[in-house]
């Protein structure tokens, strides 16, 4: 977890991060009972856990650089982008806004690739460049220190892209949270018309999104000799004879 990640678990404490994280874990439980397995995965220690707490699935873990407190899961030590699980083993990898505050988010979606069993899931969570966060993020340059907008958001199109190059098949994308990014109290409730109006309107400009997919099979399908005349080459002899050849 890089020092930006540990700043915005911090920032998930305050109201509005309280908020956010209240909206991401009920729009993860509208997806997380249907997968099924042995292992659920939580990369980075957001919300302790709490996006893991709609799983159907017995063994849930999570893994951090750092201790996490309040915590009903197994916990496990380690960088993000070196998972210390074998190849193909676990069922469900859960991407709480880490690619966006890691230094490699490309080794990370590779290492979740990696771990994935065959038709495995990954949900993850970001920060949406196109929406009133994100606006706000390019209006306070100097808030770029600070969490939540420290941070280097990653649009959908281009995560899409990422996925697709390993192979994952998108199954699943939204956008969430549509109150003001203000922190101060006194303002969500003469604001709250807002948050209401935008969320009955259907767009993607939500200020998080959530995209689910899956880790796709490739089936090889084997070339089959073909087998053809071919004229006999010793001299003096008539007729042919076969050969098994595989056209190139």
């Amino acid at each position: 977890m890089s020092r930006r990640a540990q700043q915005l678990n911090q920032w998930f404490e305050t109201p509005l991060g309280k908020r956010l994280l209240a909206a991401e874990a009920a729009a993860v439980a509208e997806t997380l009972p249907a997968f099924f397995g042995y292992h659920a995965l939580q990369i980075g220690g957001m919300g302790a856990g709490r996006l893991l707490e709609s799983s159907r699935i017995k063994h849930r873990c999570i893994t951090s650089r750092y201790p996490i407190s309040h915590s009903n899961y197994s916990q496990i030590r380690t960088e993000t982008d070196e998972l210390p699980f074998a190849t193909d083993s676990l069922d469900v990898v859960i991407l709480p806004h880490i690619l966006e505050f890691e230094d490699t988010p490309h080794a990370v979606l590779r290492e979740v690739e990696r771990v994935l069993i065959p038709e495995g899931h990954v949900i993850i969570l970001g920060f949406n460049p196109l929406s009133l966060w994100g606006l706000w993020r390019l209006l306070h340059p100097r808030r770029h220190q600070i969490a939540p907008w420290c941070g280097r958001p990653i649009g959908m199109l281009r995560l899409k892209d990422w996925l697709a190059l390993l192979g994952f098949e998108i199954v699943e994308q939204q956008t969430l949270f549509f109150a003001p990014p203000f922190n101060q109290p006194y303002l969500v409730k003469p604001l709250h018309f807002i948050e209401n109006l935008a969320a009955r309107i259907p767009n993607r400009f939500g200020a998080v999104y959530l995209i689910v997919a899956r880790k796709r099979v490739t089936t090889l399908t084997p070339i089959k000799p073909r087998w053809r005349p071919r004229t006999a080459l010793v001299s003096g002899m008539v007729g042919t004879r076969y050969s098994e050849h595989q056209e190139k």
